[in-house]
């Protein structure tokens, strides 16, 4: 019950802390998913096959993965840091301009 009850309070500490909880989570999502799903398993064949003689075709394959799941790393983070900026941009813009007509 009481690992409960921190975990609830834990969560609604975040979702105070952090009000564009959607936008951290689009950029967790990047990160993690292109890693775990598309980086890390072929490299992990190949480390773990390399000494039973893996065929270039299969490193190829692998190589074409990763690179794949690079990209898609690359531009989702982008992105959602993308969006981050911006609509924190924005808030100060329009924070500022309020500031500047009262």
């Amino acid at each position: 019950m009481l690992l409960r009850t921190v975990l609830v309070l834990f969560t609604c500490a975040l979702a105070i802390l952090i009000p564009e909880l959607d936008l951290v989570i689009s950029l967790v999502g990047s990160v993690s998913s292109s890693f775990l799903a598309l980086i890390f398993p072929p490299i992990l064949q190949i480390l773990t096959f390399h000494t039973e003689g893996l065929s270039p075709l299969v490193t190829i394959k692998n190589a074409a993965i990763s690179l794949i799941g690079l990209i898609g790393f690359i531009t989702g983070t982008y992105i959602a840091i993308e969006k981050i900026i911006e609509r924190n941009g924005l808030k100060s813009t329009e924070a500022f301009s309020s500031f500047m007509v009262q």
